[in-house]
């Protein structure tokens, strides 16, 4: 009887996903805890829980194996398989409580194979370091170590480690030793010493962390408990599981809490109206989740009074405690004051990071003794299950709080609150012993190993082979749980299957459920389909790993600030000038007295970066909105004004998202999806199957041409035809200057005209403006997006402006539906609206600019699509060089592009004929055409009476006519800068002085300055020339800034003058990347001045066909040493 009710018990039951129970103090043991399946969520801790999922007994796992992926990334035959030797001599097993009478719980002892590593190592140490300097490391405080060498003996570990300049031996044992360790690997670690002096962890003391440098939030931590495969997923590929109602409700419930706090709100009706308040403004977010606000009203009214109580027991009481007495489990404390709302925590020494929902400060009984403290405090919206999710957060957030304070994370007293609304108020304290926070490092570690490389993994950058790189680079992952229900309904599933069944990862039985899911998760997919996706994530891989090394965010805390200024990429020791409110953001003015700021240096305006203080990393982050000489300004989330003091010191950092790449592996994810929409884009993008064209077209399609295509050239028409008939897809090839905007603008009300509604898209932000900005004042057009980065002429078109007027979801919806053009950037992408709206076509400009991955985003919402633009201009941007050459830069034109599906235009009308041959010289072997007379005979409008008395070669550099209208300036000095330190340096303060001096002759000849841009490869001359050039109010910048721009006057300053004559060319430099020479050109209409020293430019090929190709007009030394002298002081 007594196994039938311990079986039923296991089935109906929620699953067990816990190793911990409530503790006071460190020698309270672990145990599991039944606890609530949470779903994924985009904002952490705000889900309902879900009470549908049966439960099962989940073994308690405190290693990992290596898995088989693990294997074969290290061809380097190194067996790092060092788990317990059985965990019956773990003190966490031995002292575990009777727990028979518990059905909700269930252990398995695993016996764990014991593993030699000698063959790896030698038995003696081999260091050679002092012995005086041997054992100085002081681990009785975390630090940060790299592990020299390890070495394995029968019941522990020996780790060599360096941290500084100190070095010392560390040995592991129990449960730390099953971490899969190597040589070169970062790790933080706080430890004990036994009698003999000896550094030791074992179950009972110190904690070690795995690559503390990868920040990983509490939230992902806690998702590990239930399924640290389902973890890492989301970690991966996040935005696969979209919103939904249970978090839209959490988001919302945490607002009003926060509001409550803040501003002392106890008023029930108080609370209802600005509950409604929420509600209305909050239209966005329910259009987004598919509510209405009668639903999310509903939703919220049990919420209402709990929240009431709790503001008036806890927090507006005058009582010294809660008055709570009624249930014995509730806090019996009082919130004397809110500290911080949203707390940003970042704690490299254990590898987290976080948000605290509020930071509070409290009264709390001690010992007959009323006491403060400083408390986190989590809100969760679901049932009270002070489950092992819930608690685990706030032990997190206590253990990184308690460094913070100097204290030692592993015994420090650890506070923390979790308040639970939903129908009755239930304020609980957590607290915990050593245990829990042991298992919760593990945890974090377990996920960490599977999503980061270790020391023996291959380097991408060395990789030459796609195939290998495809299988190298797959990711890693723990073995997957073994329930059902919880599989059938994960939105990960294709992608776990993927990986568990052809990446030669952990193997299940038949019997698992994943076995049985495996026909639903793949069986719509091809081993093409499959090649793809491993493809690609293996290259967005390598540009990760490319972009972490380059710009790694360790760097704030294992570099000075002073360093980081140095390097270019921190504006330190800043002073809070000013705080403002704008809008739900900070206005935050920095100020650095007495020290002029580098402007071209660190953060730049519309950059995202991080703000620090000493001790402290990334405590706000936010969008620089300016950069003067004086000061910085950026908005923040929080108001850190308020909670640190007047002379804190704060430093901004530059900082890389890696947002892209994770966007860009959901768009892989999404295309797996068994859906009709992923199944339509597999056939035609992977499978490559050729597009259909319908043979005629409706009349109306001629009534329309008739009144809309007579701006049009043949060429364009065509083109405008082409895309109509289209059923699956078209490409357009525009040559520069050949008018293709004109033309979509064209096909786009051609598409209107015939009711069908358009998406427009582009890798930037000014092609999308430059699209809908030749779209009539009459078409309903809506601009998705910041309006920061929106033109301001079109700022009337955006959905801030257009949605202002909308008080229901209702009405909002019946926006969106009217409108017939959406605009928006690739990466903008993942608005509901798209989700939620099929498109009859989707127009990408700069097609040939987009990744593959990126592109495809925009290209689910839509039944047809037509990729714009120019295989021979600027390609997708790809840092990584091994990326590169794997293919990464071929974009989806690329891929697609095919005679019966292209148009090309090859008629122009920017250049005139003199750039026009030297443009079909340098890219497009004369294929490129002057439209018309007019066209081919444009000259440059000057006035050469006033520049009679200059120089010839300055004349000339200005002439109007035909023979020079594509000039090479050959400045062949050697010597000029013999006197300056500026041979490692990519600018050129010669070549600057060239340029302004012929800034001035255009001047006095009537050119005005907007009409002459200038362009320079590196971002380092581009900041001497503005700095020089600042009086003239001229337009300089990098080729990539001009794209799909023109003007009358264009100078290249090709700013390299210290190049030997054996150089070799790098792959990737800028100065050999003919596509990028090609946009230079063909931005010029009449005049086209190259700048730079013929000795120095041999050695690159495209430059070398540029050169060639123009008049040369030579510069002694005389004329450039002048120059020079001339306005050296000007070149600060």
């Amino acid at each position: 009887m007594k196994k039938s009710q311990e079986s039923s018990t296991s089935k109906n039951q929620e699953p067990i996903t816990a190793f911990f129970k409530n503790s006071d103090g460190p020698n309270n043991v672990a145990i599991s805890r039944k606890t609530n399946y949470l779903p994924s969520a985009k904002r952490k801790a705000t889900c309902l829980d879900n009470d549908h999922l049966i439960s099962q007994p989940v073994k308690l796992k405190l290693m990992n194996k290596e898995t088989d992926t693990n294997k074969k990334l290290k061809q380097i035959k190194i067996e790092n398989k060092d788990p317990l030797k059985q965990l019956e001599h773990s003190p966490i097993f031995n002292s575990l409580p009777d727990i028979s009478n518990l059905q909700c719980v269930t252990f398995d002892k695993k016996d764990f194979e014991q593993d030699d590593v000698s063959d790896v190592f030698n038995d003696d140490w081999e260091h050679e370091e002092d012995a005086a300097a041997f054992d100085k490391l002081n681990l009785n405080k975390m630090q940060r170590c790299e592990v020299i060498s390890l070495k394995n003996h029968e019941n522990k570990m020996e780790l060599f480690l360096k941290s500084g300049e100190m070095t010392g031996t560390c040995f592991v044992e129990g449960i730390w030793k099953s971490i899969p360790l190597s040589p070169g690997d970062i790790i933080s670690v706080i430890a004990a010493k036994n009698e003999t002096g000896q550094h030791y962890l074992n179950d009972t003391t110190g904690l070690l962390v795995l690559r503390p440098d990868h920040l990983i939030s509490s939230t992902s931590v806690v998702a590990g408990v239930f399924c640290k495969r389902k973890a890492v997923l989301q970690e991966r590929w996040r935005g696969i599981d979209s919103a939904n109602t249970a978090m839209t409700i959490g988001i919302m419930v945490h607002e009003l809490v926060q509001k409550a706090l803040t501003q002392q709100i106890s008023d029930i009706t108080q609370l209802r109206l600005e509950a409604d308040r929420m509600i209305r403004e909050s239209i966005q977010m329910l259009y987004d989740a598919g509510m209405t606000e009668e639903e999310t009203r509903t939703s919220m009214q049990c919420y209402i009074q709990p929240l009431n109580d709790f503001m008036k027991s806890y927090v507006v009481s005058k009582a010294s405690h809660g008055i709570m007495q009624n249930n014995k489990e509730n806090w019996n404390g009082h919130i004397d004051k809110v500290l911080d709302i949203e707390e940003n925590i970042c704690c490299p020494q254990l590898g987290l990071k976080g948000k605290i929902d509020a930071t509070l400060q409290v009264t709390v009984p001690e010992k007959n003794v009323l006491q403060k403290a400083i408390v986190p405090l989590e809100l969760k919206s679901g049932k009270a299950s002070v489950s092992a999710e819930h608690r685990g957060q706030l032990v997190m957030y206590g253990m990184m709080l308690s460094l913070h304070r100097n204290e030692d994370p592993t015994v420090a007293l650890q506070r923390g609150l979790l308040l639970y609304l939903r129908d009755k108020v239930d304020v609980r304290e957590v607290n915990c012993g050593y245990p829990e926070r042991r298992d919760l490092v593990m945890l974090r570690n377990q996920l960490v190993e599977n999503l980061t490389s270790d020391p023996k993994d291959p380097d991408p950058e060395q990789l030459t082979d796609i195939e290998d790189a495809s299988f190298l680079l797959q990711q890693k992952l723990p073995e997957p749980i073994n329930h059902e229900r919880a599989c059938t309904k994960c939105p990960y599933l294709s992608i776990c299957s993927v990986h568990l069944w052809h990446s030669g990862g952990p193997s299940v039985s038949e019997n698992h459920p994943l076995s049985k899911l495996q026909g639903q998760a793949l069986g719509h997919l091809s081993k093409d389909h499959i090649k793809y996706f491993f493809h690609w994530t293996a290259l967005l891989k390598m540009e990760e790993k490319f972009q972490t090394n380059s710009s790694p965010l360790q760097a704030l805390w294992t570099e000075s600030a002073e360093k980081r200024e140095k390097r270019g990429t921190c504006i330190p020791n800043l002073k809070i000038k000013t705080v403002e409110q704008s809008g739900e953001k900070h206005l935050h003015v920095f100020r650095r007295s007495g020290v002029r700021l580098n402007r071209e240096k660190g953060p730049q305006e519309g950059e995202f970066a991080i703000v620090s203080i000493d001790g402290r990393p990334w405590v706000a982050a936010g969008v620089v909105s300016s950069v003067s000489s004086d000061e910085v300004q950026i908005h923040l989330e929080r108001d850190l004004s308020k909670r640190l003091c007047v002379d804190t010191l704060y430093h901004i950092d530059s900082y890389e998202s890696y947002s892209t790449i994770v966007q860009n592996l959901s768009n892989l994810g999404v295309l797996l999806e068994y859906s009709e929409r992923s199944e339509r884009l597999r056939t035609l993008i992977i499978d490559t199957t050729k597009p259909q064209f319908e043979a005629k077209l409706p009349r109306e399609v001629g009534r329309l041409g008739i009144k809309l295509m007579r701006s049009l050239n043949i060429e364009q028409q065509r083109a405008v035809l082409k895309a109509l008939s289209a059923q699956d897809y078209a490409l357009l090839q525009g040559l520069p200057g050949t008018g293709k905007t004109q033309t979509i603008s064209v096909l786009i009300q051609m598409l209107v005209g015939l009711k069908q509604r358009v998406l427009v898209t582009a890798h930037t932000h000014s092609a999308v403006d430059t699209l809908l900005s030749r779209l009539p004042e009459t078409m309903k057009v809506m601009r998705l997006g910041s309006t920061a980065r929106v033109d301001i002429n079109l700022l009337h078109r955006t959905e801030k402006q257009l949605t202002a007027s909308c008080h229901t979801v209702e009405e909002l919806a019946r926006l969106y539906d009217s409108m017939e053009v959406i605009g928006v950037t690739c990466l903008g992408s993942t608005h509901a609206i798209l989700s939620r709206t099929t498109f009859d076509m989707c127009i990408v400009d700069e097609a040939t600019q987009v990744l593959q991955c990126t592109v495809l985003r925009p290209l689910f919402a839509a039944r047809r699509f037509l990729l714009v633009g120019d295989p021979k201009q600027l390609p997708p941007i790809v840092k990584s060089r091994a990326a590169r050459r794997l293919g990464m830069e071929e974009s989806l034109f690329h891929r697609l592009m095919d005679e019966e599906a292209t148009c090309t235009l090859h008629l122009q009308y920017r250049m005139n004929q003199a750039i026009t041959d030297v443009a079909n010289q340098v890219a497009y072997d004369s294929r490129l055409k002057c439209a018309n007379g007019h066209v081919a005979l444009a000259t440059l409008s000057i006035d050469m009476q006033k520049l009679s008395s200059k120089m010839e070669w300055l004349k000339r550099a200005c002439s109007p006519e035909p023979e020079d209208a594509v000039l090479f300036l050959d400045m062949k000095s050697t010597n000029v800068f013999d006197f300056e330190n500026e041979s490692r340096s990519c600018r050129n303060k010669a070549e600057a002085c060239l340029v302004l001096d012929l800034m001035e002759c255009f001047k006095e000849g009537g050119v005005s300055s907007k009409n002459i841009g200038i362009i320079a490869p590196y971002r380092e001359q581009v900041s001497l020339l503005r700095r020089a050039l600042a009086s003239y109010s001229v337009e300089v910048n990098t080729v990539d800034q001009f794209q799909g721009r023109d003007k009358s006057i264009i100078i290249y300053s090709c700013t390299k003058w210290n190049v030997s004559e054996d150089h070799k060319v790098k792959e990737g430099e800028i100065l050999n990347d003919d596509r990028r020479l090609a946009v230079s050109v063909t931005r010029a209409k009449h005049k086209f001045i190259i700048v730079g020293n013929s000795k120095a430019l041999h050695c690159y090929v495209p430059l070398q066909r540029l050169i060639r190709a123009s008049a040369t007009v030579s510069l002694n030394d005389d004329i450039v040493k002048c120059l020079y002298h001339k306005y050296k002081e000007i070149m600060i």
